[in-house]
């Protein structure tokens, strides 16, 4: 096996020119400069150097060689550089998975503050339906998922739960801006943009619609919040979906009204069973919280 040592001499008498030049550089002597180029050089089998003028000289194969060495001292430098901002907390990368609903409004929300106070924080959002969330997470390809609750919790770990008011969305001109909060109940003789079946709160809104004497009349569905709202914008019908969603959706121009019913957007924060979080990942859920905040207000 090659000596790290020994390359590490190769590679400072190239740079240097000489091995007078490696040793102070080295914090060694000249002659052990030397024994380490013989050593390479025997284990090598080539005949790296030659003598001209009282000079070192490359030889044509110590110049082939040159170029793996200093690829891998340049590996080295950045695996050492990164050790080093990881220590000082100057840098770190990770990945995020998480359903569009967040992944579209409050977590680009949250990395923009976190950004902001640690600049060389690397990270990494995917968007994605809720499965492929949990998939990910489990398998260790992102380090923290948001997602809707799920009781298959194999190989990932709940982190938390949280629990915020459905809203109620429609477009400007429609009839029901005149209500100051909606209930199902007045979706009623009016057409509803609703979500997919298999999404959770898809699932809700057919719980609820069946418990109801008459059901209101959906027209479309969508698994994906940003379509719903989209098609409700532009006039097809009234919906209910996550605050979130609702704030982008007052952003565009739409409305967005209290929902006088009971049931609660829920989110599960998920990492991978038996990681710790670590302090880069602790700030990313910090700043969460805080822009968090400030939907439970648009909320309430």
């Amino acid at each position: 096996m090659l000596s790290q040592r020994a390359l590490e001499a190769f590679h400072t008498v190239l740079e240097c020119g000489s091995v007078s030049g490696a040793a102070e550089i080295m914090n060694v002597s000249q002659p052990a400069v030397s024994r380490l180029i013989r050593d390479l050089e025997t284990r090598t089998g080539l005949r790296l150097f030659t003598r001209f003028g009282g000079k070192i000289v490359p030889t044509p194969e110590a110049r082939q060689l040159a170029v793996e060495v200093e690829r891998a001292f340049v590996g080295l430098g950045a695996i050492e550089k990164t050790a080093r901002d990881i220590r000082l907390g100057k840098q770190s990368s990770v990945s995020v998975a998480a359903m569009p609903a967040l992944a579209h409004s409050v977590l680009p929300d949250t990395l923009v503050e976190l950004l902001e106070a640690r600049p060389d924080f690397r990270i990494s959002l995917e968007s994605m339906q809720t499965n492929n969330v949990i998939r990910r997470v489990a398998t260790r390809q992102s380090q923290l998922g948001f997602t809707s609750p799920t009781r298959h919790e194999h190989d990932v770990d709940l982190i938390r739960t949280v629990e915020l008011p459905y809203l109620c969305i429609l477009p400007r001109s429609h009839p029901l801006a005149v209500r100051e909060q909606l209930g199902f109940e007045d979706f009623l003789g009016h057409s509803v943009v609703a979500f997919a079946d298999n999404t959770a709160t898809g699932s809700m809104m057919n719980r609820a619609f069946a418990q109801m004497s008459e059901s209101p009349e959906v027209v479309v569905r969508s698994h994906l919040s940003s379509i719903v709202s989209a098609l409700v914008l532009r006039g097809l019908g009234v919906s209910l979906v996550d605050p979130f969603t609702a704030r982008v959706h007052a952003g565009q121009g739409g409305l967005v009204r209290p929902f006088a019913g009971a049931y609660r957007f829920r989110l599960a924060i998920i990492r991978p069973r038996g990681m710790v979080l670590g302090r880069d990942l602790d700030a990313l859920l910090e700043a969460f919280d805080r822009q968090l905040a400030s939907y439970e207000t648009d909320a309430g």
